[in-house]
């Protein structure tokens, strides 16, 4: 049942994604500080989880690239496939953050092949233990009452998309930490 709900979260969703620049109005700050900060969503929900931190896998597999991921990735790429890995991010036993990554076969290559063996560890975890990752600018997609972003990651000249929807659980969570300091 719970991957039904999940499933419109893809990184390759038609949605109304883009650049921050275009958004009008803005997300709000207490939005901004999780959509626009630069570091690892791991890290910053470790840290706000008090060790409850857990990633559950709602569905992961290989399929065909979309005509969504040609924009994404170029035609070469999109045409292969790819690795599709659906999870949520929970803390306290809620989910905070459903994250979708889809990686071209030829990105799963060498020492990236660990990429589709990460089960019930967070794909955060892999990625900002390189120095050499670099994130492209991302995209932010507005829905009812939440945020998504995604952004194309480049580690050992390979990319990866990968989209994060902030659900309005999160953004409670922040807002009564802020409020207890």
């Amino acid at each position: 049942m719970t991957a039904k709900i999940y499933s419109g979260y893809r990184a390759d969703a038609d949605l109304s994604w883009r650049r921050v620049e275009q958004h009008w109005p803005r997300p709000p700050p207490v939005w901004q500080q999780s959509l626009l900060a630069p570091g690892s969503l791991t890290r910053r929900l470790q840290a706000l989880s008090d060790g409850t931190f857990k990633v559950r896998v709602l569905e992961e597999g290989w399929v065909q690239g979309s005509a969504q991921t040609i924009s994404i990735f170029g035609k070469r790429k999109a045409a292969q496939i790819m690795w599709s890995r659906r999870v949520l991010l929970c803390g306290h036993g809620q989910p905070w953050v459903a994250a979708h990554s889809l990686i071209p076969f030829s990105s799963v290559q060498g020492s990236l092949r660990q990429l589709v063996r990460l089960r019930d560890r967070p794909l955060g975890g892999f990625l900002f233990r390189h120095p050499q990752l670099r994130r492209g600018e991302p995209e932010l997609v507005r829905l009812s009452d939440h945020w998504g972003r995604r952004s194309v990651f480049h580690l050992q000249g390979k990319s990866l998309l990968v989209a994060e929807f902030f659900l309005p659980e999160l953004i409670a969570r922040i807002q009564r930490e802020q409020h207890d300091r």
